[in-house]
């Protein structure tokens, strides 16, 4: 037995990846990494005594090309004897309607198609061919965006079963060497080569330095992100017995706390406390993925103060209340958005809120005089027929294509960005086109229409405005 092949099955059985009498369902790409994994649970299935079926989706982002792989991926699975799940998906309409990231659109809708094998055929584990520069890579990542450095988990838990990881331990290297070792054919995807995705970039820019340094840095993320996993699941079960020791449940099955006891905790269990109840008040509903970490963050400064009495608007129509010491959760009507629609005509101040007015015209016909104690200035052109502007409050769908990037966002995923609270965000005017197109949010961001720089392009002028 090979070094390659004693890493890989030591570190399955360590970490009980595959357990005996398992359902193994394999995510096959067709590149080298899950060509390689394909081949080697299928040529071990036996001595574990799994069933095992491959899974392949086709995103249709490389027409015929990507359409090959699901094929070459099929062929695999005949010549192996093994039962073989595909599907098309049709990632650019989807973005074409909806918008969203490409890669996250993505990996949504592939788990999805995983799960619904999974449950539809009863296998219970999900393979995947991560192996340990992918871990490095996610390490790196986390710590760029600012987000605790775990990596991926060796296993976790998904609508279906399991899914795990057992190429973690091994290099990129060791991936191609078996893959000649045992003469497999797979196929290469060119967007992997893209320095347009930030994980590209890390694997070809920053990796190879740091491996160069000192080789041993794929075991020791590893190790590292293997601790983590354990100090963190402690913390989880800690925060459980916190949790079921200061939350009551009133009439209507709704969380209250004693904001002392709260209070008393360190902040990692707080944290984690405050994940617990919103999974408990939100059943894990998708809706939350949108709004989670915000609200973390302040709900935990909401829960530690002692200052005053507080009433913040939550998803689905939830509030938090602080009242007195005393912390809880109520569920109310959601609060209704003014329904708004103001002309902004060319050349008149249009007064926004309390304190604030909108003001648009052509770049030579501005009076300097309005320049002045103003938020912000910026130039912009836009085709006669989507004006005049407007201003509005926000409504459900709302999407703005912003700068440097190929789809609109959704103005609930950006107020989440930028930190802005719940109940901010109701009183934020949003500034569209004659076609109730949102070009701008004044104050916090514009669209690719606007410009804080004057160039010959830009006709018109925008400023935002204090009283």
């Amino acid at each position: 037995m090979n070094t390659f092949d004693e890493t890989v099955f030591r570190f399955i059985k360590k970490e009980s990846l595959i357990l005996e009498g398992s359902r193994v369902l394999i995510a096959c790409s067709g590149g080298v990494d899950s060509v390689v994994l394909l081949h080697f649970i299928a040529m071990n299935r036996e001595r574990w005594g799994v069933d095992v079926a491959a899974i392949h989706v086709d995103h249709m982002l490389r027409g015929e090309e990507s359409e090959e792989d699901g094929a070459f991926v099929r062929q695999l699975c005949d010549t192996y004897g093994i039962p073989f799940f595909g599907r098309r998906i049709a990632v650019p309409e989807i973005l074409s309607k909806s918008g969203g990231n490409m890669q996250a659109v993505c990996r949504e809708e592939r788990y999805s198609f995983f799960s619904e094998i999974m449950l539809a055929n009863k296998y219970n584990v999900l393979v995947t061919a991560h192996h340990g520069e992918d871990q490095l890579e996610t390490v790196l990542m986390q710590v760029t965006k600012g987000n605790i450095p775990k990596g991926m988990p060796m296993k976790r838990e998904i609508n279906g079963g399991i899914l795990t990881r057992p190429f973690l331990p091994v290099v990129k290297a060791s991936l191609y060497s078996y893959a000649i070792e045992k003469k497999l054919e797979f196929r290469e995807d060119p967007s992997n080569q893209s320095t347009a995705y930030l994980r590209n970039r890390f694997r070809q820019q920053v990796l190879p330095f740091i491996v160069a340094e000192n080789p041993a840095v794929i075991e020791n993320t590893l190790t590292i992100t293997r601790k983590m996993a354990e100090d963190d699941a402690l913390l989880e079960a800690l925060a459980k017995e916190q949790f079921d020791k200061i939350v009551e449940f009133t009439e209507e099955g709704l969380p209250s706390i004693d904001g002392n006891a709260f209070i008393g905790m360190p902040n990692s269990l707080q944290r984690r406390v405050i994940t617990l109840l919103l999974n408990y008040l939100y059943d894990n509903k998708n809706v939350l993925v949108e709004y989670k970490y915000g609200l973390i963050e302040q709900l935990q400064d909401q829960l530690t103060s002692q200052v005053g009495n507080i009433s913040i608007d939550l998803p689905l129509g939830y509030k938090f209340i602080r009242e007195y010491g005393h912390l809880s959760f109520v569920k109310g009507n959601p609060v209704p958005q003014p329904d708004v629609f103001k002309t902004v005509p060319k050349g008149v101040q249009i007064p926004w809120g309390n304190s604030e007015w909108l003001y648009w015209t052509e770049v030579d016909e501005v009076d300097s005089c309005l320049l002045t104690n103003v938020v912000d200035v910026m130039y912009f052109n836009l085709p006669k027929s989507a004006l005049p502007l407007h201003v509005r409050y926000r409504k459900e769908g709302d999407r703005m294509l912003l700068p440097g990037m190929s789809h609109p966002k959704r103005l609930s995923r950006l107020f989440i960005d930028e930190k802005v609270g719940t109940s901010e965000r109701l009183g934020l005017p949003v500034l569209v086109t004659a076609q109730d197109e949102v070009c701008a949010v004044p104050g916090l961001r514009y669209g690719t229409a606007f410009k804080r720089d004057l160039t010959a392009a830009d006709k018109y002028i925008f400023v935002l405005g204090k009283k």
